[in-house]
């Protein structure tokens, strides 16, 4: 009987020095908050960004989105009126935003995603340094990939190259696309787009032009107004290249050549987490995806009549 009580003695006591210890391995995780700000609401993109940051084992991710729901003057008062105090670092989406952000936020980290020339823009100075208080994921492609993807599936002579004029990063993909007339043998239309009155207008020189297809940019104010444009270019048979993957599920885009916003976002959080963990932005390189993700709307390639071959469907995300 004395054994017995010894015994349990023993285990009650190992009880209370496991409850002592419990704390140092199990730990309650890190409060952190972030603000997200926005220009179109969240895409995949803030999807990957979240699930990397609640599967992490240190922070308890507060996220505060800040959407400017298409508006460039709403997008300047939500940078303009941040409380920069509240919040551990701050996520950008698009070229935009996070060059607004950055006239303001000089202190605390900003993670920017979905910027396409994130050098040329002026936000870092180099992929490996930023040289300031920004780092994050880009979703640059390769012009001549996605041209010699385009060549496998229709002859392109002239290109109509449709993009939102006040946003400065759709520029740099038209000088891209500008430098590869040459070596692919057409001919590029070029259409800006002031605001939402100006589309139909824009529709009109498309048809006028007669254009073999037309390319857009990874543009929120091209994706907030897709459906016209789409519904326009279907109707008069016009293939329809976007950079946008929603843009072919949702909006009936023909194809897309572009990165998976939601991988994006999960570099994007990588990033955010080495920030987090005390890392400097400067030294935390931004990343980009590996290769293109490449979607084909099957039911707006039989209205316009186009056959995709079996080597480039086998590789692509299908939208029937």
């Amino acid at each position: 009987m004395l054994d017995i009580y010894r015994h349990f003695r023993l285990a009650l006591l190992l009880a209370v020095l496991l409850l002592a210890t419990a704390p140092a391995w199990g730990a309650e995780r890190e409060v952190k908050r972030i603000a997200m700000i926005l220009f179109r609401g969240e895409t995949p993109a803030e999807k990957g960004f979240r699930d990397i940051l609640a599967a992490s084992k240190d922070f308890d991710v507060k996220i505060t989105v800040l959407d400017a729901n298409q508006s460039k003057d709403k997008l300047r008062n939500i940078v303009d009126t941040l409380d920069l105090a509240h919040f551990d670092l701050f996520y950008a989406f698009g070229t935009m935003a996070t060059q607004m952000a950055m006239e303001k936020i000089k202190e605390k980290p900003i993670i920017f995603n979905v910027v396409q020339r994130p050098v040329e823009a002026g936000i870092i100075k180099s992929w490996e340094h930023s040289g300031n208080n920004a780092t994050g994921a880009s979703n640059i492609v390769s012009t001549e990939s996605a041209f010699k993807t385009l060549a496998l599936v229709m002859s392109i002579r002239k290109l109509g190259f449709v993009y939102y004029d006040k946003d400065p990063a759709p520029k740099y993909q038209k000088n891209d696309i500008a430098k590869e007339q040459k070596k692919f043998g057409f001919k590029l239309v070029d259409i800006p787009v002031r605001d939402q009155q100006a589309i139909p207008a824009a529709l009109i020189k498309i048809v006028n032009a007669k254009v073999d297809a037309v390319m857009f940019p990874s543009d929120s104010f091209i994706k907030a107004n897709a459906d016209i444009i789409m519904t326009t270019l279907n109707k008069h048979k016009i293939p329809s290249i976007v950079i946008i993957p929603e843009m072919v599920k949702d909006n009936g885009a023909l194809l897309s050549l572009g990165p998976d916003y939601y991988e994006l976002g999960k570099l994007a959080a990588h990033n955010a987490l080495e920030v987090l963990h005390g890392k400097q932005p400067t030294d935390v390189p931004s990343k980009t995806v590996s290769s293109l993700r490449i979607s084909i709307n099957l039911k707006t390639a039989d209205k316009l009549g186009i056959n995709f071959p079996l080597q480039l469907l086998s590789l692509s995300t299908i939208i029937h």
